[in-house]
């Protein structure tokens, strides 16, 4: 049987990443066009998916620590399999939102288990792994949104199939190369944690998580409209992505060589990553032309391959491998609540004010977060130092 490996799980997320990829971007049009409901009744088909998903992230952390990685990624990925195999033949009205949120708790629950699988490995640096795992996610995430879109100018039935083909592959690797490792008795009591109640520490690095996305949640919902109110083409607002993608690809691998090669680095990556999502937010303040959002989105992008990538590594290394399940899945379900509401509030706060409010409040909330982070890394690392 082959142990999981670090290439491996960069791979699997690569494969998940463009599966899910081809479907997300085109979920609301789809709905809202295809299906033809009301924007409204789009929203609360994504917000229940976004709650699946919420489950599938917990539930995931949950059996790898009961059941075992190979076990509980394999159970997730069949059940992802299965809806869209009943997506690919009805995706229509009610089955299609029935079968979303399945596919999200399937997806969820696996994603939770290539970072808890992660979390043991002690073959590399575990903030390169981490980075590749997310170089991985991002990359998926550009080809498969490029795809998707061309696929489903053709025939949506063909997304759902093109999904079907990245997803049966990620199964084929999980099964043959998603096998647990064996976790030694030193490791089980690397810290002295409570296993009956999370850590405070890793508790506040994952509301920090979940504030910081808050805020990074804009650009990939209310900033879309802000581009279009100014006479931007949504194609415009699209290319912002592809820079984004771009830009990790570039970026992660020098982070890499940094965190090789400077040990102060690793101490200052993630207060910077949220410096810099501060001044994406300060770049598009009273923004009229495009390239003020290009250069918010370079500098957004900086600061998340500084920041995403490196949360889920520093508590790693802080917390048993036995409990790698437990607490990579808080994190992850603290993302995935903060993107489901995240662009709720950031409406909310446009509907009352302006976008320049929704700019100001973001930079209010990553300030915060800073301090959330502080007392979080002092409770996670300085407590038992």
């Amino acid at each position: 049987m082959r142990k999981v490996s670090a290439k491996s799980l960069i791979f699997g997320a690569f494969l998940e990443s463009v599966g899910a990829s081809f479907i997300w971007p085109i979920n609301t049009i789809f709905i809202h066009n295809y299906l033809h409901k009301s924007l409204a009744i789009a929203g609360i088909v994504l917000f229940f998916n976004s709650i699946l998903t919420f489950c599938g992230n917990y539930l995931g952390g949950k059996l790898f620590d009961r059941l075992g990685g190979h076990k509980t990624i394999v159970l997730s990925t069949a059940i992802a399999l299965a809806a869209l195999i009943g997506l690919i033949f009805n995706h229509n009205w009610p089955a299609y939102p029935i079968l979303l949120p399945i596919l999200g708790f399937g997806v969820g629950s696996a994603f939770t288990v290539i970072n808890s699988f992660a979390a043991q490995i002690d073959d590399v640096d575990r903030y390169k792994l981490f980075n590749g795992i997310y170089m991985g996610t991002n990359l998926g995430n550009a080809i498969g949104t490029a795809l998707g879109g061309y696929i489903a100018g053709i025939q949506m039935t063909l997304v759902f199939i093109a999904n079907f083909i990245f997803l049966t592959l990620f199964f084929l690797l999980v099964i043959f190369g998603y096998h647990d490792r064996v976790i030694s008795s030193k490791n089980v009591s690397q810290r002295k944690f409570v296993k009956s109640g999370i850590h405070p520490g890793v508790g506040l690095m994952a509301l920090f998580l979940g504030v910081s996305w808050l805020a990074y949640s804009q650009w990939s919902s209310n900033i879309s409209t802000h581009l279009t109110d100014l006479g931007i083409p949504v194609s415009k607002y699209s290319l912002l992505w592809t820079i984004n993608a771009i830009v990790i690809v570039l970026v992660l691998p020098i982070i890499n060589r940094l965190v090789e090669s400077r040990v102060w680095f690793k101490r200052i990556q993630i207060p910077l990553g949220v410096i810099l999502f501060i001044m994406s937010f300060v770049a598009i303040i009273n923004a009229r032309v495009y390239w003020f959002f290009v250069v918010g989105m370079v500098v957004l992008t900086i600061g998340e391959t500084l920041v995403y990538p490196g949360i889920p590594a520093l508590v790693s290394e802080s917390t048993p491998k036995s409990e790698a399940g437990r607490y990579q899945s808080l994190l992850s379900m603290s993302s995935t609540f903060a993107r489901a509401i995240g662009p709720l509030v950031g409406g909310v706060i446009v509907e009352q004010g302006s976008y320049d409010t929704l700019y100001l409040s973001a930079i209010g909330v990553l300030i915060v977060s800073l301090i959330i982070l502080r007392l979080g890394y002092r409770e996670l690392i300085h407590r038992y130092d």
